[in-house]
């Protein structure tokens, strides 16, 4: 029996749909590990800014509570005082941690930060 059309078709249609299928498989099984790495990155750095976390699940929902007040236009003065109330950090260590929460997670909110806390962030203001 010949190998027609329509057989090569089909067989053609399952092995893309087989290829791709795959791909897809692997790309959504990269998603959360480059979380993972972004969050572990913002651990990192923290502790190379000085500040030991004792929970790294809290201080990451802690840096997206950060990115959510400037989302809400809060000012990073507010969100910095909120940070040390919460914290036992010192008011350099909380305007590091705005700095680094927006660097890490929102970093679209960079202009955001008011002049009030800039010499407490980690990256130089733009001016």
């Amino acid at each position: 029996m010949p190998f027609g059309f329509g057989k090569r078709w089909t067989f053609c249609a399952v092995l893309l749909a087989g290829f791709f299928g795959a791909a897809l498989v692997s790309i959504v099984s990269m998603g959360p590990a480059s979380a993972d790495q972004l969050d572990d990155a913002f651990v990192a750095a923290l502790a190379k800014g000085g500040i030991t976390v004792p929970d790294p699940n809290t201080s990451v929902a802690m840096a997206h509570t950060v990115c959510a007040g400037l989302d809400a236009n809060e000012s990073a003065s507010v969100l910095a005082m909120k940070v040390m109330k919460d914290t036992n950090l010192t008011p350099k260590q909380s305007g590091y941690f705005i700095g680094l929460s927006v660097a890490a997670y929102c970093p679209q909110n960079k202009d955001k930060t008011d002049t009030s806390v800039t010499w407490l962030l980690p990256f130089p203001p733009l001016m």
